[in-house]
């Protein structure tokens, strides 16, 4: 039912509804996880039963799990985090080529994959969606190998990378959503997969990416996004 759900989303909505942003809005007793077109601008709020987990961990490094039911709308803490990471449910996607190259091209990916899109008779993609309070710490509770991540290091903790599978995901576009310009501010990884910001925002703001690679005769792919709080 999931699967029906947002494919029919996808293609019954206007192409530029395909480039949702989905992000974590922390308060001091919970959280809740929105969805816009223009970051900070909520459009959705996102129920629990398109949410797979919600990781949290303390300022002491204790990590917990949210506990929600498929009509929650906010996620209540047991204690205040430090950090969360919240992974909506994967689901296939199904669109037109056309609606795929536009989708894929918003997002940055590939030429060499949004050629192969246009080649195609239909467009289908396992996707789904990781958001973050903040950069998870290489080696803290929170950092997951499987999956890509916005991370810091420990000997460099101001510096946000982008890493997948274990290790830094290079020349990955990455957009900045910051409400004081009208449009994203894309840059992409370097070879260690730190991420470049063309500038530093003096308000919150937004970091998001989308990871795409191919998965038998369609795509597999993750939006990943971090919230920038001003230094």
């Amino acid at each position: 039912m999931l699967k029906k759900l947002i494919a029919l989303f996808f293609i019954s909505t206007t192409a530029p509804a395909m480039a949702h942003l989905t992000w974590i809005e922390a308060g001091e007793q919970s959280l809740g996880l929105s969805t816009g077109h223009n970051f900070p601008a909520k459009e959705i709020t996102v129920k629990g039963e398109y949410v797979q987990t919600i990781r949290c961990t303390t300022v002491v490094g204790e990590l917990f799990e949210l506990g929600f039911d498929a009509q929650s709308i906010r996620y209540v803490y047991p204690k205040k985090p430090a950090n969360c990471v919240a992974q909506l449910k994967t689901t296939l996607i199904e669109l037109t080529p056309a609606q795929g190259v536009q989708h894929f091209s918003e997002n940055k990916v590939s030429k060499t994959l949004i050629d192969q899109v246009r080649a195609k008779q239909k467009f289908e993609e396992v996707y789904f969606k990781l958001a973050q309070i903040k950069p998870v710490l290489v080696g803290d509770p929170l950092y997951n190998k499987d999956i890509a991540q916005f991370v810091s290091k420990p000997d460099d903790p101001k510096t946000i990378y982008v890493y997948k599978n274990g290790e830094p995901v290079p020349n990955l576009p990455v957009g900045l959503e910051y409400p004081e310009t009208p449009i994203t501010l894309w840059s992409n990884t370097d070879a260690e997969g730190k991420v470049k910001l063309i500038l530093q925002p003096t308000s919150k703001a937004l970091l998001r990416t989308l990871i795409t690679e191919q998965n038998g005769t369609g795509y597999k792919s993750q939006f990943l996004s971090v919230i920038l709080e001003p230094q």
